[in-house]
This record gives C-alpha cells, structure tokens and sequence, in this order.
C-alpha cells in the first residue's frame, strides 16, 4: 500500500512537471521573469524575417596553377579577398493555437567567388595545368570567377533550456548550385596560352542542423548556429586549352558525373536585441563570423605523366568560406 502511494505520488509530480499552462505571456516575462518554468516553450511567433549581408572569403583546395623552381613555397594561391554576399530568411508557424510551436523557415544564400593572383616573373616555371612535355613558362597568371547559391527549407522547434538559453534544432532540405569558371595564362617563350575551366555543380539532399542563443541580458545574447547536409548532385567539368600548346597540339577534358557530398556550416556571433509592442516584438542587429565546408567540389584534372589520357582529378579539392555576417532581424 505505501509502495503504491509512493509511485502515485512520483507519478503525479512527474505530470505536473511536464504539464503546460498555455497564457498570454510577452518576450520579457518569457525571458526575464524568475517565475517562469524550464523547459518550456518560447512565446508563439507571427512572422520572423532575417536580412544578412556577408563578407566573405573563399579558398578552395587544388586551384594551384604554377610551381617556381626550386621553391618550396607555392604562391600561386592567390591573396585572401573578401567577397560580398546575402542570405534571407522567412520563418512562418505551422500552427498558431498552441505554445508547443513549430516553425517553417525558407532561406536562400547568394556568395560571389572572384579571385585572381600572377606569379612575379622568374627564370622556369612549372605549369601545373600542362602536360610535363610542354616547355616551362616565365610567367603565370590565373583568374577565378563563380556564383554560390544555396535554398534551405527547414522545419524548426525552438524552446526554453533554462532561463538564459533556447535551443532550436532543425531539420529540413537544401539544394546548392554552384558555378566556377577558371581561367591560366602561361606565358611559353614569349607566347601566351591560356587554359579555361567551367567546374559546375548543382545538388539536392537532406539537412540537419541546431542553434542555441544564450541570454545575456534583456539587450544582449550570443548566438550559435551548426548545419550538415548530405547532397545528391551532378558535377559538370570543361576544361581545355584555347589555343594551340605546342605546334598544333592542344587538350579537351568533359567530364560529368554524379555523387552524394557533405557540407557543412557554422557560426558564432552577438546580438543585440530591442523589444517593442508590449514586449511582444522583437528587432535585432546582429554580428556574427562563419565557416562553411564544401566537400570535393574542385574536379579539375592534372595531367600525371606524358600520356595524355593520364589524367586525374586533384588530390585536395574542397571549397571553403569563411567570413563576417551582419544581420538585421524583426520577429513579431
């Protein structure tokens, strides 16, 4: 009898933890007020719009056009260039009658990649791009150009850790298109041969991710945003020379293929946060950095001996970004 008033009991504290009282509440009593209950919900939200400005660098692995003789160094690499971007993001509920909300969130993510960088002139020249029959250059010169878009749909369910921390995990969709064009100048006895490059890439996969924001103050928080996805896609290589190399010799690579590549992106800022309609609102002015991982995105090919059919493609070839993000945000 005692045994089974005791679990009587511990089965009723254990429903009255877990029970929720849904009321009215604004964003200060939610985030502020000692008497609110963890874990617990955040207050229901209408409508939530982010605008992002980035600036962004961008390295990719495998773009390393030229070797100076004798050097250990390779610095055909280029100089670190920041590029600008934006990202947008709509967040809508799914339901509006209930604390234990769910949201959809669409976003979308445009980063220009431009690049170049030449070699100082020097006396031989590996060219990186050429078969090793061809004569050395005096001097090189490469130029990088594409467009980086990425689309997400997420479906998202935030709420209270503690007093000072919501966390917010996520899992949804995303599709990635991503647009390179190279092109090398080698100068060849006072000649100059170019080679261009068109490495193209569109993928669609699942993704999952989390975000925790740690209240600082009512005017103050940290935000931390971590995502993972797995993309289906197809990779679209033209590569070729322009003209003729040596005599009338000169190369074509097409290549298409299709595979499954990870990705993955994190970031790490401040927020400051202002609250209006009754607390009930929200506008925030955020400064964040992030790094985003692309895997096996570069499929140029180098050639690996005379043979001209002996080619492959470059033993390091991810794309990576990494860079400052300004953020304006109004939730209501």
């Amino acid at each position: 009898m005692k045994k089974s008033l005791l679990s009587f009991l511990f089965f009723c504290l254990i429903f009255q933890i877990f029970a929720e009282e849904e009321k009215p509440c604004s964003r200060a009593y939610c985030a502020c007020e000692k008497q609110f209950a963890y874990s617990n919900n955040i207050c229901p939200l209408q409508f939530k719009a982010e605008l992002n400005y980035l600036f962004i660098n961008f390295f990719e692995d495998g773009i390393e056009y030229a070797q100076v003789a004798n050097e250990k160094i390779n610095n055909s690499n280029g100089e670190q260039k920041f590029n600008p971007g934006v990202r947008v993001l709509f967040s809508f509920p799914i339901k509006r009658s209930t604390l234990k909300q769910s949201y959809v969130d669409l976003s979308y993510t445009f980063i220009k990649m431009k690049k170049a960088s030449e070699t100082t002139p020097r006396n031989l020249i590996y060219n990186s791009f050429l078969p090793p029959a061809f004569l050395n250059s005096s001097n090189a010169a490469a130029s990088l150009s594409g467009d980086f878009h990425t689309f997400d749909l997420d479906l998202t369910r935030p709420y209270f850790v503690s007093k000072y921390y919501i966390s917010n995990p996520s899992l949804g969709i995303r599709g990635a298109i991503i647009d390179q064009t190279y092109k090398i100048e080698y100068n060849i006895v006072n000649t100059n041969n170019i080679v261009r490059a068109k490495n193209d890439y569109w993928g669609v996969g699942i993704k999952a991710g989390y975000a925790a924001e740690f209240i600082i103050s009512k005017y103050y928080s940290i935000y931390a945003k971590s995502f993972f996805a797995l993309l289906f896609g197809k990779h679209d290589l033209s590569q070729n020379s322009t003209t003729p190399i040596s005599g009338l010799i000169r190369y074509s690579v097409k290549e298409k293929r299709y595979d499954v590549q990870p990705n993955a992106q994190i970031s790490l800022g401040l927020s400051f946060n202002k609250l209006f309609n009754k607390d009930q609102s929200k506008i925030a002015i955020r400064i964040g950095y992030e790094f985003h991982e692309w895997w096996d995105q570069n499929q140029l090919k180098r050639f690996m001996d005379l043979d001209p059919n002996s080619m492959k493609t470059v033993s390091r070839n991810n794309l990576k970004f990494n860079g400052l993000a300004f953020s304006l945000l109004l939730d209501i």
